[in-house]
């Protein structure tokens, strides 16, 4: 493949991204608040639910027994943005643009299998829908649970913009000089 082809896909990828709008930053991940409120909890969460700055895109949905997974969920996202990319269907890609917002909620054993996939909110774009969805399913295995926690799973909620605008506290505040 020539670089400028190369580069052009490397362009399209970027862009697709910064217009998908899945975030991953691990500052985000770090400060975690308790008492989330019932609206941010799935059924199967406790009361002291976590959950993750919005700008994440991800909420952890069980109790964390004072772990930090801030590193761990960083992890998770890396590999699931991994396999998201080359999934995002065409119509959602330039020129075409289609827009989407897709939850997914799902568990993670403590060896790292992935159970309980639930589509929590889908964009009403089935392609979307399966892009998200297989993005997390094409991972397999993810590393095994922090071993200093004691639960018998991680359940975690995952929002995937497509082409939508990013939520205001996902924008950083200008610098000042």
């Amino acid at each position: 493949m020539n670089s400028s082809l190369a580069n052009a896909r490397i362009g399209l990828a970027v862009g697709v991204l910064a217009a998908a709008g899945l975030i991953f930053s691990s500052t985000d991940l770090v400060g975690q608040s308790t008492g989330a409120s019932a609206a941010t909890s799935s059924p199967s969460a406790k009361n002291d639910t976590k959950q993750i700055d919005a700008s994440s895109g991800v909420e952890i949905l069980t109790d964390t027994q004072g772990v930090d997974f801030g590193p761990y969920v960083k992890k998770v996202l890396g590999m699931i943005k991994k396999n998201w990319l080359p999934l995002i269907p065409e119509e959602a890609r330039p020129p075409a643009n289609m827009q989407g917002e897709t939850q997914i909620r799902f568990s993670i054993l403590p060896d790292g299998k992935i159970s309980a996939m639930h589509l929590d909110g889908s964009s009403q774009h089935i392609n979307i829908d399966r892009a998200a969805w297989g993005a997390i399913t094409a991972v397999g295995q993810f590393p095994p649970l922090p071993t200093e926690f004691k639960g018998p799973h991680l359940e975690l909620r995952i929002d995937f913009l497509t082409n939508r605008p990013l939520p205001a506290s996902a924008i950083p505040p200008p610098a000042i000089h």
